[in-house]
């Protein structure tokens, strides 16, 4: 009894004396359009396709546009919003304006990665902080959408359930301070 007492006492010091790793923050990329490029056509098309979505519908607001990307049949895995390209365009009216179409994306991009009908895109998100409010830390989003037939057919993130998402503007919220 008293060896495994003197060993848990040893394991917890040797495991308090060694120093916490500080969080790296991601960094984006200073050009996105590379990211772009494959030398398989139809995966660069892929990107390209939710590269201008991106621009268009969730950065700018042009829901008129959403036709051009969605299927109608759409199947959304956020939990704040629901299925269907007509439920996706009430929710980008409901949480932002339309703006200028931006040259590229404006949230920061680490990366956009293609396999078969899959892409997905990684972000930079900046959050509230909920031990030091007031203050953000920094952190990663996904979004990972399925194409069917030259459309976004389906898409997953990382977001939670959260009544405050439903009204909120990622293109004003996201951002350090």
């Amino acid at each position: 009894m008293r060896l495994t007492t003197t060993l848990c006492a040893l394991s917890l010091s040797l495991g308090l004396a060694i120093p916490a790793q500080a969080q790296i923050p991601p960094e984006p990329v200073k050009d996105q359009l590379p990211l772009l490029q494959s030398k398989d056509p139809k995966l660069a098309a892929n990107k390209k396709l939710v590269f201008d979505m991106y621009r268009e519908v969730v950065n700018a607001g042009r829901t008129a546009n959403a036709a051009k990307y969605f299927t109608e049949g759409y199947i959304q895995h956020n939990p704040n919003v629901t299925s269907g390209r007509k439920a996706l365009v009430d929710y980008i009216k409901a949480t932002r304006p339309e703006r200028p179409v931006p040259p590229q994306i404006t949230f920061p991009v680490i990366s956009i990665t293609a396999e078969g009908d899959f892409v997905t895109v990684a972000t930079v998100s900046y959050e509230d902080d909920p031990e030091k409010p007031g203050e953000k830390y920094v952190t990663t989003h996904f979004d990972m959408y399925r194409l069917e037939k030259g459309l976004i057919a389906e898409h997953w993130d990382n977001v939670g359930r959260s009544s405050a998402s439903k009204s909120k503007d990622p293109n004003v919220t996201n951002k350090p301070k």
